[in-house]
């Protein structure tokens, strides 16, 4: 009787010792200094703001309960038909006002999860064909811009992202119009459909994008026909100094190689649709970790958060820790990855990986991680 008292007391408190330090993990991957380098805008609207705003704006309502919007979210299944949810609920945002809400919303989101600076997609033509101009989108985001600095110590800079299912000729006369805020649009992606063969369709606007001196990153979705030559003519002929996703690297040995030898970074997402799919996770996680131990530098993002369980960078940097157990240097190396990669200064740079060093050190484990 007194050994089974003894064995139940060890595994007692073997599992109340896996508990707190499962807890402690989570608390140091939710707080470790970090960057955001793949995250939209839009997708950053949360479905009871979309309310606030269409009853702002006098919209009419397709939905009239946050249950109802959140059933929306559920027709998610597939990269087109999340497309279709995410038009739907950014047609919400009509006003300087809107963007600037919308912004500050994320901004005070992601600070409290050891967000130190934020490089932000938006999609300008998904704003201009409904009407609403560049100055009205800009003016709002510089406004959330400023406040976030001044308020909660956070840099915001912006990408923006062109659609891969509209014209070449779309993007090059926006990426024009784009040239007057330069110092705060940093570069500039693509993103939506991935069409077949699009680095060739945008090969023209990225060159002329190079010129002007915008930096270059690109979409390359998971498990989607073609990605890997996708990935290869990102490389060779859109020269892109990124790749948002990119977790299809690790299915080329050649690929890999270039990536690593590079320096390219890869904006990884180990994101969820709103519905489940079993499974999904893990994969994208374990991509995750593999590239990590293969030396590539990629770091932990969390796409549109809004439309993918309110799960931003802090959530999902711990939930990836959790789902593949990553080591403590590792999940560490992947914060150090997102300012490696990051378009900054290398002062700043420094200066962002020693505030993880010192988070490390002063965050030491009573348990052994």
């Amino acid at each position: 009787m007194h050994r089974l008292f003894i064995l139940f007391l060890t595994c007692f408190l073997a599992h109340t010792l896996t508990a707190a330090l499962s807890e402690e993990k989570r608390a140091f991957a939710l707080n470790v200094p970090k960057a955001e380098l793949h995250i939209h805008f839009e997708g950053t609207l949360e479905p009871d703001h979309y309310l606030k705003l269409i009853e702002q704006n006098g919209l009419e309502a397709k939905y009239d309960s946050l249950e109802a919007v959140q059933e929306r979210l559920l027709d998610q299944r597939d990269l087109n038909s999340f497309i279709e949810v995410y038009e739907e609920l950014l047609s919400a945002m009509r006003t300087e006002d809107d963007f600037y809400e919308v912004a500050m919303a994320y901004c005070r989101k992601v600070s409290s999860q050891g967000v130190l600076y934020v490089e932000l997609f938006f999609d300008p033509q998904m704003h201009t064909v409904r009407g609403i101009s560049l100055d009205t989108v800009m003016r709002g985001l510089l406004r959330a811009r400023e406040e976030a600095n001044v308020s909660l110590g956070l840099t915001l800079n912006f990408i923006a992202c062109f659609n891969r299912d509209r014209s070449a000729e779309s993007a090059a006369k926006h990426l024009e119009e784009l040239v007057r805020w330069q110092d705060v649009i940093l570069g500039i992606g693509l993103d939506n459909p991935e069409e077949i063969d699009f680095p060739k369709k945008f090969a023209s606007v990225y060159a002329r994008a190079r010129e002007l001196g915008f930096r270059l990153t690109t979409h390359c979705d998971v498990n989607v026909p073609n990605t890997l030559a996708h990935h290869w003519d990102a490389i060779e002929l859109m020269q892109v100094e990124r790749i948002d996703h990119g977790l299809n690297v690790i299915d080329d040995p050649a690929l890999l190689n270039v990536v690593r030898r590079r320096g390219i970074g890869l904006t990884a997402c180990p994101t969820l649709l709103y519905l489940d799919i079993p499974g999904r996770m893990g994969s994208r996680a374990g991509a995750i970790k593999t590239l990590l131990e293969a030396g590539v530098q990629v770091c932990v993002n969390s796409d549109d958060p809004g439309m993918m369980r309110s799960l931003y960078v802090g959530d999902l940097l711990a939930l990836t820790v959790e789902e593949v157990d990553l080591s403590r240097e590792q999940t560490l190396e992947l914060a150090r990855n997102s300012f490696r990669i990051a378009w900054i200064s290398d002062d700043d740079r420094q200066r962002y990986i020693r505030a993880v060093d010192d988070f490390a050190e002063s965050n030491l484990f009573s348990s052994d991680w």
